[in-house]
């Protein structure tokens, strides 16, 4: 007779080989998913990458077409009760109940969770200030701003004190203090061994917040892995180079002539003297090449670094997957970081 292979994982959430159809179209396409406890793992890619039905199947608010999911070594499909108890997911645009004050909100699902009466009063009052929200604890959904209902719906999220938080562009409509104050409560619940799944089309929210990250596109997992592998194994750096000189022109040449003998340097840019070069080099290139300006007796009174960015990381690994206007999502990008 045949046994049953062992479902057990190490891992805090799981899918192998997890896809979703509707009807002939797949908005989920065999992603395999690992991610261990306490992490912030974030959820990238453009509206309809299909970010959104990955979540909902995590949550089990939909079932997979094939594949299998483990939330805490726990097969989905065998014990879904289970997991509904140690998963709090917070959807895309969730309302607030527009007759109800925020506290009345809070309580009505504390009690549908289970927490004694005795209960309910002090853990909505925990709630309401991880949040930042206890002064608006009388306010009636109707008169919240979006941001402010997307603080109560997180408050509402975290009232079970779930072991893994399932999050739908939750920073959406939130003011920057607002947007810091929940990466704030990631981190510190992060710290207690409580794993978070935040997804966001807003790139460089992601990439502030998340300490791994998995890119989405058409339905696949192009890529996951935690955020400094990501951007070691998309290496896009330039140094920027301000100098300040009586004598610019003859600086100026000084300059060119030192960076274009390193073998590192490439695509230089001036304007004034501003220099902006793509960098191949290490740390230690870079010392070198700051080292041979001052020998010189060039003035550089700033020598700045930039790192590839998530948007590079998302153009690099998108574009060669079809016809992408490289130069367009790369605005895209830009407008998003700047909503």
């Amino acid at each position: 007779m045949l046994q049953k292979a062992n479902t057990a994982t190490d891992f805090t959430v799981e899918t192998r080989d997890v896809r979703l159809d509707y009807g002939e179209l797949t908005a989920v396409d065999n992603v395999n998913l690992r991610i261990t406890a306490g992490e912030i793992y974030g959820l990238v890619g453009p509206n309809g990458a299909g970010k959104t039905s990955l979540l909902k199947m995590l949550s089990n608010l939909i079932r997979p077409t094939y594949g299998e999911i483990f939330i805490n070594g726990t097969d989905l499909a065998e014990d879904p009760w289970k997991v509904h108890r140690e998963v709090g997911y917070m959807p895309d645009l969730s309302p607030v109940a527009p007759e109800l004050k925020v506290w009345e909100f809070l309580e009505f699902f504390a009690a549908a969770y289970g927490i004694p009466r005795t209960e309910r009063k002090q853990r909505v009052a925990e709630c309401l200030e991880q949040v930042k929200m206890t002064e608006h604890r009388e306010a009636f959904g109707k008169g919240l701003s979006r941001g402010m209902m997307q603080r109560v719906v997180l408050a509402k999220t975290l009232i079970p004190h779930p072991r893994i938080l399932i999050l739908d562009e939750p920073a959406s409509g939130m003011d920057p203090l607002a947007r810091i104050n929940l990466k704030r409560i990631l981190v510190e619940l992060g710290r207690e061994g409580i794993t978070s799944i935040v997804s966001s089309h807003i790139l460089t929210e992601l990439g502030d917040m998340c300490t791994s990250l998995g890119i989405m596109h058409k339905g696949a997992l192009v890529r996951s892995g935690d955020k400094a592998s990501l951007l070691i194994d998309h290496p896009v750096h330039t140094r920027t180079l301000s100098i300040l000189s009586r004598h610019s022109d003859k600086d100026a040449e000084t300059v060119v002539s030192i960076l274009n003998s390193s073998e590192h340097v490439a695509d230089v840019a001036r304007q004034d003297m501003v220099f902006v070069l793509s960098f191949s080099g290490d740390e230690e290139a870079e010392a070198d090449l700051l080292k041979e300006l001052i020998l010189a007796e060039i003035k550089v009174t700033s020598f700045s670094r930039e790192s590839a960015s998530m948007e590079d990381v998302l153009i690099k690994l998108v574009s060669p997957l079809e016809d992408v206007d490289v130069v367009s999502l790369q605005d895209i990008a830009e407008e998003q970081a700047h909503d």
